[in-house]
């Protein structure tokens, strides 16, 4: 059987570790005791050392528990009546009460009583959540009377008797089916299945359905909704006129990657970085879509540098909350008073998303630039027997090549001199084929000699123009067309009338495009 966890059965699990329930009287302190210094406490004695008071600072525990000036500590762990901090919060005085009367905050008596339970347990100071190491809790023993399969039933019996609850009945079949199929797939379990289920009375009848959902295509469907929801995915731009982009196939990666158990580390690597990864894959490429789900918009009077930095401040927000379990947006103003985290990091952090190669307007556009074409599965297929194939013809032509013998006729025959030669292509008229086009009636004009000068042959043709009129003759069609080897020269004589002279003669050769040219005069 696989093993994983859901997100709601992560959840559940880490509740249990926690040790958190209806009945817990226990103070934690980031739990219970540090959003109550944050808020009522640390705008004068927190981590902001300009607006700090008395040279007290109570978001360090070595700050908070060290003799001040006066003699005093703000917290002396076992003792409150002793702690600065919890006699200021009882003071009747206007003078020395904490937090001041004027600054509009007041801690309730629960409250105070919470940090007065707290300090006189010996102020246990803990950091961050997000940084505690997950440590596996001692398994309860076995509670009398109730039915324990694993571990997990030994802590759900050990909190229901913790809070005096009794287990409900056993679930139906029907029931079991219905909830593992929602869990897995969030959809409800078919006739059929729930029909098979209720027919397999073996030891390992459930073992077997939750197996099948696992390996259901379903299941990475289900899980990545919640994964494309913290990574902000979407299907239109966001803003302006929300137009439809083409990301599905990030998403279709989350699923994928779901389904196939893909490592954590390989999943957060992948997204953000993929692209840096040595020789990366296609699809480590496209799972850095991660990085391109935030909104963007093409809004007539949006300023680019603006947006650059509406872009780059997502992005470390999205990656904070994600990844670090931090909320961020905090410190792109100030250094967070409540999550470990300065201005400082934030921008270090912003420093890199702002180097990513977009532009600022995404232009309403179904692909906004950057962007890599992705095959599919069969164009891939496809893409693959064409290259074994074209091996396949490449050897073959090989040894064609490697087993033709050549025998030279006259091999004593000695080779004559090489010699340029002259070939007209167009004379006293034009070539076969060839489609007479240009200005004028007729758009060619052949002349004979001795009233015109004639380079060969007995006509050349003339061509006339008067002002800054552009006149013109050519054709195409001709066949067969003019084959030029290498090192071959194009010659063409043209004769300038002194009396009436051109102000540019161009003449073009026109291979595919008109690219061929040369002109004389101005």
């Amino acid at each position: 059987m696989m093993i994983r966890i859901t997100i709601p059965a992560l959840l559940a699990a880490l509740c249990f570790v926690r040790g958190v329930s209806a009945a817990d009287d226990s103070v934690d302190f980031s739990r219970d005791i540090l959003p109550l210094l944050s808020e009522n406490c640390f705008n004068c004695h927190g981590p902001d050392e300009a607006n700090r008071e008395a040279g007290l600072r109570l978001d360090k525990q070595d700050a908070a528990v060290a003799k001040l000036e006066s003699g005093h500590a703000a917290v002396v762990p076992g003792k409150s009546g002793n702690s600065e901090l919890f006699k200021r919060l009882l003071s009747s005085n206007a003078d020395v009460k904490m937090p001041p009367p004027d600054s509009g905050k007041k801690l309730t008596d629960a409250q105070i009583a919470l940090i007065k339970k707290w300090i006189d347990g010996g102020a246990e100071w803990s950091g961050h959540w997000a940084f505690q190491p997950p440590t596996p809790p001692a398994i309860p023993a076995a509670t009398p009377g109730l039915r324990t399969n694993n571990p997990i039933d030994q802590f759900v019996n050990a909190k229901l008797a913790e809070v005096k609850l009794s287990p409900e009945e056993r679930a139906s079949k029907e029931t079991l089916i219905r909830r593992a199929t929602l869990d897995l797939t969030g959809l409800p379990a078919t006739i059929k299945e729930i029909d098979a289920f209720l027919a397999d009375d073996s030891k390992d009848a459930f073992e077997r359905v939750v197996d099948r959902l696992l390996r259901s295509a379903k299941y990475g469907e289900h899980m990545a909704r919640y994964w494309l929801d913290a990574a902000r995915y979407g299907d239109t731009h966001g803003l302006h006129l929300d137009n439809e982009r083409s990301i599905w196939l990030y998403r279709n990666w989350v699923i994928d990657s779901f389904n196939r158990n893909q490592k954590f580390d390989e999943f957060t690597i992948e997204q953000l970085a993929g692209d840096l990864l040595l020789e990366p894959t296609l699809q480590q490429r496209v799972a850095t879509g991660f990085n391109r789900c935030n909104v963007t918009t093409s809004e007539g009077g949006s300023i680019d540098d603006e947006y650059y930095m509406r872009y780059a401040v997502d992005r470390v927000e999205t990656t904070a909350t994600v990844w670090l379990g931090l909320t961020a947006g905090c410190a792109a103003c100030h250094d967070h008073k409540f999550d470990p985290l300065t201005q400082k990091e934030f921008y270090q952090l912003f420093s890199y998303y702002f180097s990513l190669t977009e532009r600022a307007m995404d232009g309403n556009a179904l692909l906004p630039p950057p962007s890599v074409q992705v095959p599919s599965e069969e164009q891939v297929a496809q893409k693959k027997q064409y290259s074994t194939d074209l091996a396949a013809t490449n050897k073959q032509i090989e040894k064609t090549l490697a087993d033709f013998k050549y025998t030279d006729p006259k091999p004593t025959e000695p080779l004559g001199e090489l010699s340029e030669e002259t070939f007209v292509w167009i004379d006293d008229e034009l070539p076969a084929g060839a489609n007479a086009q240009g200005n004028g009636t007729p758009p060619w004009q052949f002349v004979e000699a001795p009233d015109h000068p004639v380079h060969t042959g007995k006509k050349s043709t003339v061509r006339t123009g008067s002002g800054e009129a552009i006149t013109q003759h050519f054709f195409t069609g001709a066949n067969p067309k003019l084959k030029l080897g290498e090192n071959a020269k194009l010659v063409a004589w043209v004769f300038l009338d002194p009396k009436n002279p051109p102000q540019t003669i161009q003449l073009q050769f026109n291979d595919g495009s008109w690219e061929h040219r040369a002109s004389w005069g101005c």
